[in-house]
C-alpha cells in the first residue's frame, strides 16, 4: 500500500471520529435547546395560567366590592378593565403547549368565564341597580364559589405545568451529560485512532525510510555489489530499487573505466611485445622453412618450430586485436547474411533466420570473426549446433547454442575474462576479443548459465542500422 494510500485511510478514519464526535456535539446541542426551548414554553405557560388565575381573582374582588356599595363608577370600570385583560390573557392561553395535560379545559374556561360575565351583566348589575341587595350577595357568593373552583383548576393546571418542566429539565440535563459522554468516547477513539495512525506511519513509513538512510549513508565504505533495501510502501521500495540500478550502473561505469584502462595499458604491452617478438619471429619461420626445403633428418624438426612460431604469431596478434578492437569499417550488412557465411564454415550447423531482419552496420570482418569464434567454441563442447538469427529490442540478436555441458553460472562472466578458458589448449582470448568487439558495435554479448539454457548458450546482440 502507497504512503499516499494510507495517510489517506489514516486521515480519513480521524476525519470520520472527528466527525461523529461534532455530529453528536451538535445533536446534543440541538436536543438541549429542544428541552430548554420547551422549558421556555412551559414557563410562559405557567405564567399565563397565573395571569388568567389572578385576573379572574380581581373580577371577582370589584364584584365584591360592588355588592358592598363601595365606589360603584370606579369599581364597576376596574371590572370591566379586568374582564378585557382576562380575554386576551385567555386567547393568549390558548398558543401555550398543548402537550400538557390540563384539568380545565381552554373551551370550559371560555365558557365558564362567559357564564359569569353573563350573570355578572345580566343578573347581578341589575339586582344592585333596583336594590336587591339580598339577590345581588346571593348571586355575587354563587360566581365566588365558580371563581374558587375556577381558580383551583387553574392552580392544579400550573402544578402540573411546573411538574413537566421539573420533568423537562431532568431530560435536558441526562441528554446533556450522555452527549458529553458520547463526545468524550468519540474524541478518545479520535486521539487513539491519531496515535495507531501515527505509530502506523512511522512503522511502514519512518522505519523503512531510516534504514535505507541508513544503508545509503554506508555506501561509501561498502564493498562493491552492496545494494540498499527495496523494503516498505511502494514510494520508498522504488526509491530503493531506484538507488540500486544507480549503483549497478556506476559499478558497470567503474568496471567499464578499469577495463578501458586495463586495455590501454595491454594495448601498449601488447603493442611492444609485437614489435619485439614478431620480428624474432619471423627470423624463426624464415630459418625453418630453409630447412624444411632442405629436407633430411632436420625437416620434421623444422615444421615443428614453424608451427609453434605460427602459434606464437598467433597469440600475439590475439592480443593486439582484444587491446585494440576499434571498428575499421562501418557497413550496412544483412544479418542473415552474414550468418550464413559464418555456419558455412563450421560443420553441423542449424541456421534459422527470421523473416524481416533489419540490416546492421558493423565491421564485416570482425563480425565474421565474432560469428565464426562462437560457432567455434561451440563446436568443441558440442555435436548438435544452432544459431538463430532475430529481431529484438531494436536490433538483431544472434543465438548460438549446443548440447555440451554448458557454461555454470559461477562462470558466465568469467568466459568474457582475457586468459580464462576450460580448455588445456585454448588461450582464454577468444571471447574476451568478441566481447570486445561487440562493445565496439554498441553491442552486447553474454552467456547463459546451463541450469537455464540446458546446455550451452551465447547471446550476440547488435543495433538496427538508424537506430540510436
Amino acid at each position: 500500500m502507497s504512503i499516499r494510500r494510507r495517510l489517506v485511510i489514516g486521515f480519513v478514519v480521524l476525519f470520520a471520529l472527528s466527525g461523529l464526535a461534532v455530529a453528536i456535539a451538535v445533536d446534543a446541542a440541538r436536543a438541549s435547546n429542544d428541552a430548554l426551548r420547551r422549558v421556555a414554553r412551559l414557563t410562559e405557560d405557567g405564567r399565563r395560567l397565573a395571569r388568567v388565575g389572578a385576573l379572574v381573582r380581581e373580577f371577582s374582588m370589584h364584584q365584591s366590592h360592588l355588592t358592598l356599595g363601595m365606589d360603584r363608577g370606579e369599581h364597576l370600570g376596574h371590572s370591566h378593565h379586568a374582564r378585557h385583560l382576562l380575554s386576551e390573557a385567555v386567547s393568549q392561553l390558548g398558543e401555550t403547549d398543548p402537550t400538557v395535560e390540563r384539568r380545565v379545559a381552554l373551551d370550559t374556561l371560555r365558557a365558564r368565564l362567559t357564564t359569569l360575565e353573563s350573570q355578572f351583566d345580566r343578573a347581578f348589575l341589575p339586582a344592585l341597580d333596583a336594590g336587591r341587595q339580598a339577590e345581588a350577595r346571593r348571586l355575587h357568593d354563587a360566581a365566588v364559589g365558580e371563581v374558587t373552583a375556577l381558580v383551583a383548576g387553574l392552580e392544579a393546571d400550573q402544578a402540573a405545568v411546573a411538574e413537566a418542566i421539573a420533568d423537562a429539565e431532568a431530560r435536558a440535563d441526562e441528554r446533556a451529560q450522555a452527549a458529553t459522554l458520547r463526545s468524550a468516547a468519540a474524541l478518545g477513539a479520535a486521539l487513539l485512532m491519531a496515535t495507531l495512525v501515527a505509530g502506523w506511519v512511522s512503522r511502514t513509513v519512518s522505519d523503512p525510510v531510516a534504514r535505507l538512510t541508513a544503508a545509503a549513508a554506508d555506501l561509501a565504505e561498502a564493498p562493491p555489489g552492496t545494494r540498499v533495501p527495496e523494503a516498505g510502501p511502494p514510494e520508498v521500495a522504488g526509491l530503493g530499487r531506484t538507488l540500486n540500478r544507480v549503483l549497478g550502473d556506476l559499478e558497470a561505469q567503474r568496471r567499464a573505466r578499469v577495463e578501458a584502462e586495463t586495455l590501454a595499458a595491454l594495448g601498449r604491452v601488447a603493442g611492444g611485445v609485437a614489435h619485439e617478438i614478431n620480428n624474432p619471429l619471423g627470423v624463426i619461420l624464415g630459418h625453418a622453412r630453409l630447412i624444411e626445403r632442405l629436407g633430411g633428418a632436420a625437416a620434421d624438426d623444422a615444421q615443428a618450430i614453424a608451427r609453434e612460431a605460427r602459434q606464437c604469431q598467433a597469440i600475439v596478434q590475439q592480443l593486439l586485436d582484444y587491446a585494440r578492437p576499434g571498428v575499421l569499417q562501418s557497413d550496412p550488412i544483412d544479418p542473415a547474411e552474414a550468418a550464413a557465411l559464418a555456419a558455412e564454415r563450421i560443420d553441423g550447423v542449424t541456421l534459422r533466420c527470421a523473416d524481416g531482419l533489419p540490416t546492421v552496420r558493423a565491421d564485416r570482418q570482425r563480425l565474421d570473426q565474432v560469428l565464426y569464434n562462437l560457432l567455434g567454441n561451440a563446436a568443441q563442447f558440442g555435436a548438435a549446433i544452432r544459431l538463430d538469427v532475430e529481431p529484438v529490442d531494436g536490433g538483431v540478436r544472434f543465438t548460438v547454442r549446443d548440447d555440451g555441458p554448458g557454461v555454470p553460472a559461477a562462470d558466465v562472466e568469467r568466459i568474457f575474462e582475457p586468459f580464462f578458458t576450460t580448455r588445456p589448449e585454448g588461450t582464454g582470448l577468444g571471447l574476451a576479443i568478441a566481447r570486445s568487439v561487440a562493445q565496439a558495435h554498441r553491442g552486447t554479448l553474454r552467456a547463459a548459465p546451463a541450469e537455464v539454457a540446458g546446455g550451452g548458450q551465447v547471446e550476440l546482440w547488435l543495433p538496427a542500422e538508424g537506430s540510436s
